[in-house]
């Protein structure tokens, strides 16, 4: 319940066919292994905070604060609701930086694993290395996960843009 859907797909069910089958029970709910969900509200607070942790990393908190809490509203019922149009009418200002900045100030970005004592990896990743060239995922990959990545595997010149 912790995880995003399609990393316990990729763990617990990558060789089931799609679409996969989820059981919901209502009854005797494991107190002792998950955090218990009070609400759609608290759900709806935890996403905004992700929201605003990203753009802290991205604009120094500047876009999400410019919003009012309908754009907020719209950003979360456009998700809630698999409406893109609405999503995406407020998500793209997120996802904008101006020109002189050359992208964005981070990159936000959590690797989950399953191999050691910490859940995840999230360090500050800049999206442009010192020379002026734009990082990769595999870049991010080699400096934040190095035994995870072969080198000889990811060839310099194949770019994977990580201004998401």
């Amino acid at each position: 319940m912790h995880y995003p859907i399609g990393l316990l797909f990729d763990l617990l069910a990558s060789s089931s066919a799609l679409p996969w089958n989820i059981t919901v029970h209502f009854k005797s709910f494991p107190e002792k292994d998950l955090l218990h969900c009070p609400s759609k509200d608290a759900i709806e607070a935890h996403f905004m905070s992700c929201m605003k942790e990203a753009d802290a990393l991205k604009h120094k908190s500047q876009v999400i604060n410019e919003m009012q809490k309908k754009d907020h509203k719209q950003l979360w019922m456009g998700l809630q609701n698999d409406r893109f149009d609405q999503f995406w009418a407020i998500n793209r200002k997120l996802m904008e930086y101006p020109a002189e900045e050359n992208g964005f100030r981070y990159i936000p970005f959590r690797i989950y694993q399953t191999t050691t004592e910490r859940p995840f990896i999230q360090k500050l990743f800049r999206p442009v290395a010192a020379d002026g060239q734009l990082h990769t995922l595999g870049d991010l990959l080699k400096e934040v996960c190095p035994s995870a990545v072969d080198p000889e595997e990811i060839p310099r010149n194949s770019r994977i843009s990580l201004l998401f």
